[in-house]
């Protein structure tokens, strides 16, 4: 068991290391985490700005981590497409109020994310490996306005619960972020 002290230091250092489903929920809270560079979006806009040079790079761009280009554009995608029509598994309520609602404050705060880049979003389709890569920027494209112009109400998150849309946009844009910055073109 964890004392107070040990615990919180871990958040303020980000090095929690938090079990929960199989593969666990890894939340690399401040460290660079591999990435090649640092990135941080503002806003959708922002990200939309680095899709349309990384798919024009496409050829170019080396990766550090375990997945393809296509796999990160398959995940990034997923995860808001899921904000709209509901992740396929959920966190519980209890690790969404506390470690969940921690750890995106603690996004929030720090203006960037830093995740493990090679976990699927839990009970999510498998990325394969390779595909079409224009056609999954378009899909990312096509995610980012159906989110933009999207009027209902959002899916709470898997990990953070509900959120407004306001918040689900930071979050996307950090993600995207997180996940581009282990791409150099």
């Amino acid at each position: 068991m964890m004392n107070r002290r040990v615990f919180l230091t871990s958040l303020a250092t980000g090095t929690l290391l938090v079990g929960g489903g199989a593969a666990g929920f890894h939340l690399h809270l401040s460290s660079r985490n591999g990435a090649k560079r640092l990135l941080s979006y503002q806003s959708l806009a922002e990200a939309l700005q680095e899709i349309e040079q990384l798919k024009k790079a496409t050829t170019q761009i080396s990766l550090e981590g375990h997945w393809s280009l296509y796999q990160h554009l398959l995940h990034c995608t997923q995860s808001i497409q899921f904000s709209i029509q509901g992740f396929p598994s959920q966190k519980s309520p209890i690790f969404q109020q506390t470690l969940g609602k921690l750890a995106f404050n603690k996004f929030l705060s720090q203006g960037y994310m830093r995740h493990n880049r090679n976990e699927p979003i839990p009970d999510a389709p498998e990325l394969v490996s390779s595909g079409d890569i224009q056609t999954a920027f378009d899909a990312l494209i096509q995610s980012i306005h159906a989110f933009d112009t999207h009027t209902s109400s959002l899916q709470p998150h898997f990990a953070y619960g509900q959120l407004s849309k306001n918040d689900y946009a930071k979050a996307h844009a950090m993600h995207l972020a997180d996940h581009f910055a282990v791409m150099v073109y």
